[in-house]
């Protein structure tokens, strides 16, 4: 099991200035107002810790795999991060971007590889549940998804499953689930603070308890609790 959440809470805990980078496509990046799923977690770690930290968002919709290594220099390497959270996947499974499942997991190692030779500790996360029409693209979502998983632990990275918890959502309280979505790809700002809730609880931090703004994410990772605690 990897250890990389452990370095960066101690890292955190320390006080040793982080430099994190997200890095991905639309659901990475920021083009909606109120809180994104970034913010969320850039706040929970000054609450408990301090400024000791900085959060750069270089996500850009529409990115594949492919389109992160032509980036890599220009929008990773530049800021050399002490931490990085990759979230993608989502148009590298769409048959028109002409990427096979083994060129998604081929560039996932070689985005690992550039990562950990700069002394960057890795994140992967995978994608929120989203909201099928049967194509091929959402056909291939989850076999993606699953690469990420694959990739993840043969690496030994660190994977936040964001996927595993939200389609017990999606399954069991979709009238929760569906106004978290914008769309059938993206979530809405509502989304994004329960997706925010879900990653800085890997770190063990929580934002405040103000629940007239919480409220909704910090119950839905109530409901997902018990869902996935059924399934043990």
């Amino acid at each position: 099991m990897s250890n990389t959440i452990e370095k960066i809470k101690t890292r955190l805990q320390d006080g040793e200035l982080t430099r994190i980078l997200a890095f991905g496509s639309s659901n990475t990046e920021r083009f909606l107002p109120d809180m994104h799923w970034f913010d969320v977690l850039d706040v929970a770690i000054r609450d408990k810790y301090g400024r000791v930290h900085y959060c750069i968002n270089t996500g850009i919709s529409g990115n594949t795999t492919r389109d992160l290594l032509q980036r890599f220099d220009r929008d990773a390497a530049l800021y050399q991060p002490h931490v990085v959270i990759i979230t993608i996947g989502g148009n590298d499974c769409n048959p028109d971007k002409n990427l096979s499942i083994e060129d998604f997991e081929r560039n996932l190692l070689t985005l690992h590889r550039q990562f950990t030779e700069m002394g960057t500790l890795v994140v992967f996360q995978t994608y929120y549940a989203v909201i099928s029409d049967g194509s091929q693209r959402f056909l291939n979502f989850y076999k993606y998804s699953d690469v990420v998983r694959k990739v993840a632990a043969d690496t030994q990275s660190a994977l936040l499953d964001q996927l595993a918890r939200w389609e017990l959502l999606q399954q069991h309280y979709p009238d929760l689930y569906v106004p978290l979505m914008r769309d059938a790809f993206h979530l809405n700002r509502r989304g994004n603070r329960v997706m925010g809730v879900g990653v800085a609880r890997e770190f063990d931090l929580t934002p405040d308890k103000d629940l007239d703004f919480w409220g909704e994410a910090l119950y839905a990772h109530q409901l997902m609790d018990q869902l996935a605690s059924k399934q043990k």
